[in-house]
Parts: structure tokens; C-alpha cells; sequence
């Protein structure tokens, strides 16, 4: 099914707020076992956990999930959904809140397939019977005996990689997405895929707003939009008459502003709470902008 809400934004992470973990990371590091590497790409992850953690998870490219062992939580607002060893998830880029639930005296397996954005425009399909766009951040569908198959052989390039596995490995993603698509669910991955890969400009407000709260870079914002930074920037510009950099930080401050007013909270909660991953920054712009610090606003703020 495809789950209902949409990618958490800043707003509905509120109470959430901990450190944003970049997945994959750039670059991966080769050396590491976990991971399968080519020269320029990061194709593959396992992860083994053994104890709970809840993250914030930037997802830098769109994903296939593979539970082998505990439950894959992802919590959204008022819903948190289950994946067990029984289903795939198919997640969009994005920024989740995600957990795992482990048996006692279990460890928690997972693969997780990235999947590049050329791969799948290549197999997307233009005329689909369904002329819409889908905004849900992930697809999650019931495990197949095909998948099941593909999943086995997949692990095992963690345990003993042939030689030629940097060129085995894009057949292996491009396999997946075929099976997927040739199976029962296949319109509502073809309609997935679409949406995915969709750089139509309204595209543009749908990130920024989804994302403005966080601690994410302008390439990051570009690279969510499906687009170059440079087609970004001059989106972003004819949008909202405003460079990213200069817009995003006004609202941010002004979000800031309500928080000093409105709450206790200390200065460095409310800059991660405004998306300012630097204290120091965040003090300075503010500064620069109202002519007073955090705390000096705070005061006046107190008197008034």
C-alpha cells in the first residue's frame, strides 16, 4: 500500500528534533564491510543493530528496503508504520524518523538499495493510465517469492563479493525495479517512480516547505527537487523573487523570533529548531538582521 502521510516536514518534527543523520553518507567510506561501492556511487548497505535507536535520517537517494530480521519502524505524525521481513519498502528521498524493534537476544538486519535517480527515469513510463502525482513518501508492498530471491542473492555480495561486483551491481538494481514492476503492484510503482523523478517546478515549494525547519543545505534542497543546484537556484528565483539562501533564512529567523517570545527554551534548542546547525551562526545572522542578539530580544521582549 502506499502509506498516507506525506515527508515530515520541520513543523511535525518539533518534538522530534535530534541530530540529522545523512544516509547514504558522502561519500561512503570503501573500507567499510557494511557498504558496496563503486568508484562514484554508494549502491548498497547492511545494517546490523543491536540495540533500539530512534534517528532523524536525511535519505539522499530513493530507497529499497529489506528487513531480514526485527521490525522497521517509521514513525509519522499520529501513525507509525511496521515493516516486518514479510514486505519491502520502496521510501522516497526525504527526512524520516526511524526506529527498530528487536527481539531479546536478537540483532536487527536490514539491506537497504539505493536507487539512482538516472536509473529510474530510464524506466519510467510516460503514458500512465493515471495522470496524477503522488506526494506519499513510500510505497510498502507484500514480499514475493522473486523478491525473496533477489533479496537472498543480494545479501550475500556482503559476505563474498566477485571480483566484477562494481559492474554486477547496477544489473542488480536495475533487476529489482523490473521484478517490481512486472509483479502486482507494478502501476503503483510505475506511478511511484514518476512522482520520484517528477522536476516540474511546483516541485520546488513542495521541498522547501516540507524542509524548511531543517538543517539541510541548498544542494541538499536541490538534490531532493530532483535537480542541479544552478536549475534550483534559478526556480527558486522565479518563485518567490528571493535567493534560497536569503529567503529561507528570513523565515527561519522569523520562526525564531516566535520561539524567543513564546518559550523558554535555550538559544541553542531554538537554532536547531530553526534549522541552524551552527549556534554561532545562527546568533550572528540573527544580529545582523534585528540588530540584537537572541537574548537581547528575549530581554526586551520580557519587559515590553
Amino acid at each position: 500500500m502506499i502509506c498516507g502521510p506525506r515527508s515530515l516536514c520541520g513543523r511535525d518534527f518539533f518534538n522530534l528534533r535530534v541530530m540529522l543523520y545523512r544516509f547514504p553518507p558522502a561519500p561512503a567510506e570503501a573500507t567499510d564491510p557494511s557498504f558496496l561501492t563503486g568508484e562514484t556511487e554508494t549502491f548498497a548497505k547492511l545494517k546490523i543493530e543491536s540495540k533500539t535507536g530512534k534517528r532523524t535520517v536525511l535519505m539522499t537517494e530513493h530507497t529499497l528496503i529489506f528487513v531480514m530480521k526485527g521490525i522497521k519502524l517509521l514513525h509519522f505524525p499520529g501513525e507509525t508504520l511496521r515493516v516486518s521481513s514479510r514486505e519491502v519498502i520502496l521510501l522516497r528521498k526525504g527526512i524520516y524518523v526511524m526506529a527498530e524493534y528487536i527481539e531479546e537476544g536478537l540483532d536487527f538486519e536490514a539491506m537497504m538499495l539505493f536507487l539512482p535517480v538516472k536509473l529510474l527515469r530510464a524506466l519510467e513510463t510516460t503514458n500512465l493510465a493515471v495522470n496524477k502525482k503522488l506526494n506519499e513518501p513510500c510505497l510498502i508492498f507484500p514480499m514475493t517469492a522473486m523478491i525473496e530471491g533477489f533479496k537472498e542473492s543480494l545479501r550475500k555480495y556482503f559476505e563474498n563479493r566477485p571480483n566484477n561486483y562494481e559492474a554486477l551491481l547496477p544489473l542488480k538494481q536495475k533487476e529489482i525495479l523490473l521484478l517490481l514492476l512486472s509483479g502486482s503492484y507494478g502501476e503503483r510503482v510505475q506511478e511511484f517512480i514518476h512522482a520520484a523523478v517528477s522536476t516540474e517546478p511546483t516541485d520546488i515549494s513542495f521541498i522547501v516547505n516540507n524542509y524548511l525547519l531543517q538543517p539541510v543545505s541548498i544542494a541538499e534542497l536541490a538534490n531532493l527537487a530532483n535537480c542541479s543546484l544552478a536549475t534550483f537556484k534559478r526556480s527558486f528565483q522565479q518563485q518567490y523573487q528571493s535567493s534560497p539562501r536569503v529567503w529561507i533564512n528570513e523565515q527561519r529567523l522569523r520562526h525564531a523570533c516566535l520561539l524567543l517570545r513564546n518559550t523558554r527554551k535555550p538559544v541553542a534548542e531554538v537554532a536547531m529548531d530553526c534549522g541552524f546547525e551552527s549556534v554561532s551562526y545562527f546568533i550572528r545572522l540573527f544580529k545582523k538582521e534585528h540588530g540584537c542578539t537572541p537574548t537581547e530580544l528575549r530581554a526586551k521582549s520580557a519587559i515590553e
